[in-house]
């Protein structure tokens, strides 16, 4: 049996894969792929750019969607207002107002 106490607060962290983990470490420290992905003008950008697209084409055949339909953003709020506005846009809401 299992010793290790049981965590239910996943709304404030949770456990990162150790295939996450694994990618996320070739992308960190100088000697890694650290650059600006929207800065195409140096080497460092291009190829953090070119693992930003890969990652958008593994996710997408994850969900089976395609590439360009997969959006990054910084976080929950962002998300939720982009799910939002998406909605209100589809049902023809957009440039009235949204109360959430």
């Amino acid at each position: 049996m299992n010793k290790r106490p049981l965590y239910f607060d996943y709304a404030a962290t949770t456990p990162v894969d150790e295939r996450v983990i694994q990618v996320m470490v070739e992308c960190l420290g100088f000697n890694a792929n650290f650059g600006n992905p929207a800065s195409s003008s140096h080497a460092f950008g291009q190829a953090a750019r070119q693992t930003v697209e890969q990652a958008r084409g593994q996710v997408a055949e994850l969900v089976g969607a395609q590439p360009g339909q997969i959006v990054w953003t910084s976080g929950a709020t962002e998300s939720n207002n982009l799910a939002i506005k998406g909605v209100a846009q589809a049902r023809g809401v957009a440039g009235g107002h949204i109360i959430t």
